[in-house]
């Protein structure tokens, strides 16, 4: 950065009169009081906030998700930052009633590109400076399909809902949901007026041990299976008011 200094050079003349007595010299009087000001001027900023690790999340370090397929974020000041896919993975048809867990989430820490395991998680930014709340809710558009072949009775559970963030301000709140096939909507996170400012995460599990049995789908085991991959599609909406 380059530095201009301005040098202000004054002059001051002492003037002595010379009378026929004692040379007098003359002055002003000395102090006095005067006002200034300094400001700063916010406005929202509406830059995409990047994915962070959620178990660490005042880690300055470049985090790049894994999954190749994770969707875009949202452009702030109030976005949704990043979402997990979730993952079941392979799992054996079985004629039985069956739970099954999902998979971590993986996040590239650092230039290293270290990959990491971590719990499934939803990002929020609340950028604006309104310090209004925010609502998220997320909703099941339809059973998981393969093809014509329908998981008809699999219900999709989130539990073990747990908050961290970097920012200092009050907390929002975070609940457990299961989601219902027919697309009713269900309350993720909701931060009240002066709650929620900055970026929070929400991960379903505390930590990879909790995490890796706080997603589970179930599915009945007289529900009709075919082989090849089920796919389900969820929509989180992100409101600017609270819940």
């Amino acid at each position: 950065m380059k530095l201009t200094k301005f040098v202000i050079v004054g002059m001051i003349t002492v003037a002595t009169f010379v009378g026929t007595g004692t040379g007098t010299i003359a002055s002003a009087a000395d102090g006095g009081t005067l006002g200034s000001k300094a400001d700063v001027n916010f406005i929202p900023n509406d830059t995409v906030t990047n994915p962070v690790d959620p178990t660490d999340p005042g880690n300055p370090e470049v985090v790049e998700p894994v999954d190749p397929d994770h969707p875009a974020g949202t452009a702030g000041p109030l976005s949704i930052d990043y979402i997990s896919n979730i993952h079941f993975g392979e799992q054996k048809i079985s004629g039985n009633n069956e739970v099954y867990s999902a998979q971590l989430d993986q996040i590239k820490v650092g230039e290293a590109g270290t990959v990491k395991d971590i719990p499934n998680y939803v990002q929020i930014t609340d950028n604006r400076g309104s310090n209004a709340g925010w609502h998220l809710t997320v909703k099941q558009d339809g059973q998981f399909i393969n093809g014509a072949s329908e998981l008809t009775g699999a219900v999709l559970k989130f539990e073990n809902p747990s908050l961290n963030s970097a920012s200092e301000s009050d907390s929002p709140v975070a609940t457990g949901f299961s989601l219902d096939p027919a697309g009713t909507s269900s309350d993720v996170m909701s931060a009240e007026e002066n709650q929620g400012m900055g970026t929070w995460v929400e991960m379903f599990g505390a930590d990879e041990t909790e995490a890796a049995e706080s997603i589970t789908l179930s599915v009945p085991g007289k529900t009709s299976k075919v082989a090849g991959k089920y796919e389900a599609t969820l929509t989180w909406e992100l409101t600017d008011t609270p819940a």
